[in-house]
């Protein structure tokens, strides 16, 4: 069996477990927070605001780290001290505790976690980039469904400190050894070529082996080809807008009268729902227009936001959850494989880290403009007319993507 599945599985493991301090997960312990020390939502808002900002900073210094060296031990002690901190989450007596330990979180997330597990699987892979990239990502889908889900039952037959030093010591579990032991950089290092050829003499000779099947943009290309500025420009409201959604949707379901039980169930379809559509889409992304595809995701994206604010029943949160969390999960995937689609693989590391930066500052904000609307108005209807306005704009863009000019060396 070719390593780069060995990879992916890795990387899938990665994901699911970065997911313990994602924004659905932190949904669940909103309200048992606030209500026993009597904070704001908007307070809770802001440390993630702040981690993710600095975040996104640390991202831009990390991705040429992770281009030079390989993933595997910025992954490592980021989930060592990941999962320290989120047994420490349970010990909080008080806002400036709770302060530490978040921003510190959101920080190894957004700062080192996250761009890893972006970047990793598209070296491995270029014919079946897509797939492999589609199933790597199934892991944050997965464990954004499932973690809550758990979460939300140690809350309900224990307490929020129980759940949080849970999921911490499941943190460890189920990264520790993968990423230490068996995680490797490219399949050069290996005597291997993308998709599991064989490195041969005449394949050593070239100027750069990884050039025999795709030539990679650097940064400075890359700034001066417009579509790299509209993918950063998508990506950043993008996240601005699906983060206020994910931070508030148990609050705000359960708002509107719907049980903690049906609400946290609602997320954990809406999830799942992720998964087929990402591996629809990683095949499709092998043999069609990405930007099409793109087009069609945020469409959905764009309904599904529109349906959320109309739900009455149970009914309906589930068929937003099928629609919105399908289409949600497969804009993450596509944000990622056209970036190494159109700009090749060498440099997506350094690539990432100069959008996340941007797109970091909108996924900060998402959730703080969400929570100050609500804190000052009791609702959550203005900031959903926003998101959806911002959608369409998204929409328009992507319109306006042109594939860049590609060099492409036979074998």
């Amino acid at each position: 069996m070719y390593y780069g599945w060995i990879i992916v599985g890795i990387i899938f493991l990665s994901s699911f477990a970065s997911a313990v301090q994602l924004n659905p997960t932190l949904s669940v312990f909103i309200k048992p927070i606030t209500n026993e020390f009597d904070w704001n939502r908007s307070d809770l808002a802001g440390a993630v605001t702040i981690g993710t900002i600095i975040g996104g900073i640390v991202a831009s210094i990390v991705g040429p780290i992770l281009d030079r060296f390989g993933p595997r031990w910025i992954l490592s002690f980021s989930f060592l001290f990941l999962g320290t901190l989120v047994i420490l989450l349970g010990q909080v007596e008080a806002l400036w505790h709770f302060y530490i330990i978040t921003i510190s979180t959101r920080v190894l997330i957004q700062g080192f976690i996250n761009i890893t597990c972006q970047t990793v699987v598209a070296r491995w892979f270029l014919k079946l980039r897509g797939r492999a990239m589609a199933m790597a990502n199934m892991g944050q889908r997965f464990g954004t469904g499932v973690i809550p889900y758990f979460t939300q039952s140690i809350v309900i037959h224990q307490d929020w400190r129980s759940a949080a030093r849970s999921i911490g010591i499941l943190t460890w579990i189920l990264t520790l050894i993968p990423t230490t032991m068996w995680l490797k950089r490219k399949p050069q290092d290996m005597g291997l070529l993308p998709d599991g050829k064989l490195l041969t003499n005449t394949d050593l000779d070239e100027e750069n082996n990884i050039n025999n099947y795709e030539i990679s943009y650097t940064l400075k290309d890359a700034l001066r080809n417009r579509t790299f500025f509209i993918l950063g420009g998508i990506a950043t409201i993008a996240s601005f807008v699906a983060t206020g959604v994910n931070f508030n949707m148990i609050p705000y379901l359960t708002d509107i009268g719907m049980p903690a039980d049906q609400a946290v169930t609602i997320l954990l379809i809406w999830s799942l729902s992720g998964i087929p559509g990402l591996l629809i889409v990683g095949f499709l992304a092998e043999r069609f227009s990405n930007k099409l595809i793109l087009f069609g995701c945020y469409s959905l994206i764009t309904f599904g936001v529109m349906l959320l604010t109309s739900i009455d029943t149970f009914a309906d949160g589930i068929i937003f959850a099928i629609l919105h969390g399908g289409s949600f999960g497969t804009s993450l995937l596509l944000q990622n494989l056209i970036l190494a689609n159109y700009y090749g693989p060498d440099s997506l590391g350094t690539l990432r880290g100069a959008i996340i930066p941007f797109q970091m500052t909108g996924n900060s904000i998402g959730p703080l403009v969400a929570t100050i609307i609500y804190d000052t108005q009791g609702s959550y209807s203005q900031a959903m007319n926003l998101y959806i306005f911002l959608l369409f704009l998204i929409l328009v863009a992507i319109l306006f993507i042109r594939v860049p000019l590609r060099k492409r060396i036979s074998q």
